[in-house]
């Protein structure tokens, strides 16, 4: 079991790392099942949307990115995935450690792929369409 207080610490660190200023909302066209060794989309297109992230409640967190039509002429999109820019693995016990640590002065980051959902085809946009994708996440 885990703690309501811990699930609650894990939200707020995804929301904080997978959204606002370190997130990032990619589309693809691949459609496959995902290995979970991945570290980025099957087939990825070039366009990519900030995420915002909010929070329902203490532990659920809804990531959300919007994408303009225009940049998907031509494309059937099957699969998003939510990156977050993140500290380097050596530099994440610095976080726990130092009273003064400062997220936003690192120059040693990694993109990490935190999820990758696949989907029935969505396809033929026009230029007016906004494409706006929704991921909800319940830490349990």
């Amino acid at each position: 079991m885990i703690t309501h207080e811990a699930k609650k610490k894990v939200a707020l660190f995804l929301r904080e790392m997978f959204g606002s200023t370190y997130g990032e909302t990619k589309l693809g066209t691949g459609g496959g099942g995902t290995n979970p060794t991945a570290t980025d989309l099957d087939v990825p297109l070039s366009t990519t949307s900030g995420t915002t992230a909010t929070s329902s409640d203490d532990k659920v967190v809804e990531f959300s990115g919007s994408f303009s039509g225009g940049n998907l002429q031509g494309y059937t999109i099957r699969e998003m995935g939510i990156f977050g820019s993140l500290p380097i693995d050596s530099e994440m016990g610095d976080i726990d450690v130092t009273a003064d640590y400062d997220i936003t002065t690192l120059s040693n980051r990694e993109t990490v792929m935190l999820t990758r959902v696949n989907f029935e085809p969505i396809g033929n946009f026009s230029t007016s369409d906004t494409i706006d994708i929704i991921y909800t996440m319940e830490v349990e």
